[in-house]
């Protein structure tokens, strides 16, 4: 009779995994480095009832600043409208979206004003040094008028709004690689 030993089934599924997941987690946060950044709104045309419509717009190129190749790699983009400040009030706060002073946005609001999700470098990926892209981000919300599209950014009725953008590498957690004020310039496709 031929007794061979057992070897734990546990064992020998965490060593597949582990090698089959493409390494060590990658502080994707420091190996990415977003660059080239232009925001403003788009002018999309028309909307249903004839009105110009603008959306907020975000585009932007990634670059591997990290010794290694980066692979499978997803973005989003949250919209958020800023609140409002006005005179005599303190300024707003806000425990989902805060202001970032370093990077100069506003105070959002909690609930998104749309997002734009993405699937940016397949497993092929990004070799370090290199750059990828660019990338459009733009809400699907936005304001319409019958007024000219320069005179819609002046409105009254305008609220700023701010996009902040997150990655997910692999199978790892969303992260946040930063937020970006939209600038009040019109852009065309």
């Amino acid at each position: 009779m031929n007794i061979r030993p057992r070897r734990p089934i546990g064992l020998m599924l965490g060593v597949f995994l582990a090698s089959s997941c493409g390494g060590p987690s990658l502080d994707i946060t420091t190996a990415l480095v977003v660059k080239d950044v232009t925001t403003g709104w788009l002018d999309v045309g028309f909307d249903s009832l004839g009105r110009n419509k603008l959306v907020p717009t975000l585009s932007f190129v990634l670059e591997n600043v990290s010794d290694g190749r980066v692979r499978t790699l997803q973005l989003n983009g949250v919209f958020r409208r800023c609140l409002p400040v006005y005179q005599g009030q303190e300024q707003p706060v806000s425990e989902v979206s805060p202001a970032d002073p370093v990077a100069g946005t506003c105070t959002g609001e909690d609930a998104e004003w749309g997002n734009a999700f993405m699937r940016a470098v397949g497993r092929e990926g990004v070799p370090s040094g290199t750059k990828v892209g660019p990338f459009t981000m733009e809400s699907g919300l936005g304001y319409t008028g019958e007024q000219p599209r320069q005179d819609l950014l002046g409105h009254r009725d305008f609220v700023d709004v701010k996009i902040e953008l997150f990655a997910k590498h692999r199978a790892e957690q969303w992260v946040k690689m930063g937020e970006f004020q939209i600038d009040r310039q019109l852009l065309t496709q």
